[in-house]
């Protein structure tokens, strides 16, 4: 009798954990189906993230994503917008965490502790470099599909980017007296718009007043110079480099075509171009 129940009790063990495992299968298969769940720390990484992410899948942006330069502010609607703070994040239960400058290394390191993949985007200094970096960033946050769509607009964009510069030279100019060499993506969009570099100095580099008088391009290109913040003591300013860059044609570039490098400042570029510059 004793050796029957001991039978009738091992087959239901048997059974409880037969249903017990086919659940926690289940979970696994589930959990490993569904999209991943992704926040961005910045405003750089929102606009990767909006852009290649469905909204349902977007735990959180940064709370820059809906400032003037941020290019897909439009898509942000009812998504949270967040501080970079671990106790936030964490909140959210993401699976993968976005970031070009976002969140320093402890942060950093507290996610990776907690299961948290971090992404982190590249800089990049030219198109072809911005083409690459979107299917990698794509790849990386489960959204494939989304990039090779984004990257046939993006081709088209490019192809679309009119002539309006016509082989005049042109400097970029900021409110803090910064420039860009042609190996910058603002070098890459100005020479795509068919302008030739003034100087063929390298990065980005700064132009004193003094040496701005030096300078005699045909056009200056111009950005930020609507910031008010911006506009707060810096050389742009300066009398000088008023009466310089009023002297000459100004291209003005859109802020948010410069305030982060990615394929999505190529709508900007293309829309500038379109409008014709004389």
């Amino acid at each position: 009798m004793r050796v029957r129940w001991a039978q009738y009790f091992l087959t239901w063990v048997a059974i409880v954990m037969g249903i017990s495992a086919g659940a926690a299968h289940a979970s696994l298969s589930q959990a490993s189906s569904r999209p991943p769940k992704i926040v961005s720390l910045d405003g750089c990484a929102d606009q990767y993230v909006l852009g290649l992410v469905p909204q349902a899948d977007i735990a959180a942006v940064s709370d820059r994503a809906t400032l003037p330069e941020s290019f897909f502010r439009d898509r942000v609607g009812t998504i949270r917008r967040v501080k970079p703070y671990l106790e936030t994040i964490l909140s959210l239960q993401p699976d993968i965490v976005v970031r070009t400058w976002g969140g320093d290394l402890r942060l950093l390191q507290r996610l990776q502790h907690h299961g948290i993949k971090i992404v982190t985007i590249n800089d990049v200094s030219s198109y072809d470099q911005a083409r690459d970096e979107l299917y990698r960033v794509g790849d990386a946050v489960g959204q494939p599909a989304s990039a090779r769509i984004e990257a046939r607009r993006f081709e088209e964009t490019l192809d679309n980017i009119q002539n309006i510069g016509r082989g005049r030279t042109v400097l970029y100019y900021t409110p803090g007296g910064y420039s860009a060499g042609p190996d910058t993506m603002i070098g890459d969009m100005l020479t795509r718009l068919g302008f030739r570099m003034e100087t063929q100095t390298k990065g980005f580099y700064f132009l004193s007043p003094e040496i701005m008088l030096t300078k005699k391009p045909d056009v200056f290109a111009l950005a930020f110079f609507d910031d008010s913040v911006a506009m707060r003591r810096v050389p742009g300013r300066s009398p000088i480099v008023r009466r310089i860059i009023s002297a000459r044609p100004n291209l003005i570039l859109p802020s948010r075509a410069v305030a982060c490098g990615g394929w999505f400042t190529a709508y900007d570029i293309e829309s500038l171009s379109l409008q014709g510059f004389r």
